[in-house]
């Protein structure tokens, strides 16, 4: 009992220690995210800072709204876009773990209308060779894309799927897009985890919402996370803004009380939902926290381990030297050639309007941040992770 009491004692004075000095030295972050609101780069942006368990920054910064200068707070909402990818792949695994399917079943086992494939040779479609599996999808190697290759004969086909009203009717417009390559040759970002969203809903016969509702959502407490904006919590929805670089300033994207994030039917599991700084947290925590969190289990820590390493082996991996991608993550590998500046087993990913978060299991640090500008997107996250790493005194590159 003593013994407890002394750890419990230490601990807390180790984290007040180390809060106060992150506190004192966080005025540098501070002036890095002020050049980028003044100069008019982002509206406003939220960074938390999580290390060793003990939240030592979640602060906002900034505007939800520039027109009415609705100042943005932690409540604020945001379109998380790709970071959505993540939950998903957690939630897939989840029905892994029950032995709902195997990683390396075809993925027309279970959607027959994938059995036939096809891809471009010398301009003329024709079947593929071989079939996409479940791990192609998790981890990019199915050959799918997104519609932006530069490649009419592509991008035409691919824009087609985004008028899709539901899962069921994304994936039988998918069926018909072109290959850019035989499956588990290559790596290429692509529409996988919208796939990833149907396939639970005909492994478990409940909608994509419903079941990262029960299965993630309600576990992690993760209550503001959702496809589409309620109308009671339309308030705390922010803007969302693209960069004119003529102009040199932002333009309205999305307005947050005028959005079609109100009537939403397609629950894209590759970028649909909208969450908080909050909610994202918690789900940080469950990774970092290899499955767990707060005594509850949503997946068991070799899978968590499985997840968050390379997963493509030598394939090249476009985004990043020293980095590879695991089953819904990307991952550092080599971080002496690698620019994130991240030790290795650093994971985590990005969205479209530019929040991004990491996952660094070696030093128990989380970073997230959320901004709502979409590409081009400004370079701050690198930024301010540089300082978080001096402040806290992680040597990168040993």
């Amino acid at each position: 009992m003593k013994f407890l009491l002394f750890t419990i004692i230490l601990n807390t004075i180790i984290f007040c220690t180390e809060f106060d000095y992150f506190y004192k030295k966080k005025d540098t972050l501070n002036s890095i995210i002020d050049e980028y609101l003044l100069d008019g780069s982002i509206a406003g942006l939220q960074l938390a800072v999580i290390k060793s368990d003990s939240l030592l920054l979640n602060e906002s910064f900034g505007y939800s709204d520039i027109i009415e200068e609705k100042l943005l707070n932690k409540n604020n909402i945001f379109r998380i876009y790709s970071m959505t990818k993540p939950i998903v792949s957690v939630g897939l695994m989840i029905l892994w773990e029950k032995g709902f399917f195997k990683l390396e079943d075809y993925v027309d086992k279970y959607i027959p209308s994938f059995e036939n494939m096809k891809l471009y040779d010398n301009q003329k479609l024709v079947k593929s060779k071989m079939k996409i599996r479940i791990i192609d999808l998790l981890r990019h190697t199915s050959g799918l894309g997104y519609g932006w290759s530069g490649n009419p004969l592509y991008d035409l086909e691919y824009n087609k799927v985004w008028t899709a009203r539901t899962n069921k009717e994304f994936v039988e417009l998918a069926k018909n897009l072109p290959l850019f390559f035989e499956p588990g040759e290559n790596w290429r970002y692509g529409i996988n985890t919208d796939i990833c969203g149907y396939l639970i809903e005909v492994l478990t016969g409940e909608s994509l919402n419903e079941f990262l509702l029960e299965n993630i959502f309600k576990p992690l407490k993760m209550t503001d996370t959702h496809f589409k904006i309620s109308h009671d919590k339309i308030h705390r929805f922010t803007s969302n803004y693209s960069f004119d670089n003529n102009k040199q300033n932002l333009k309205l994207v999305d307005k947050y009380n005028d959005t079609k994030y109100f009537n939403v039917s397609f629950h894209s599991g590759g970028g649909g939902l909208i969450s908080t700084m909050n909610d994202y947290i918690n789900f940080s925590k469950m990774l970092l926290n290899k499955g767990t969190f707060q005594d509850k289990l949503l997946l068991n820590e070799t899978t968590i381990e499985m997840m968050t390493q390379n997963q493509i082996g030598d394939l090249y991996y476009p985004w990043g030297d020293g980095m590879k991608f695991g089953l819904g993550f990307s991952v550092v590998v080599d971080q002496e050639s690698s620019l994130a500046n991240d030790t290795n087993g650093t994971f985590g990913w990005s969205g479209a309007a530019g929040t991004r978060f990491l996952v660094n299991p070696k030093h128990e640090l989380i970073v997230i941040m959320m901004i709502q500008r979409m590409y081009p997107y400004p370079n701050i996250f690198d930024k301010l992770t540089d300082i978080i790493h001096d402040i806290l005194k992680i040597n990168t590159k040993f």
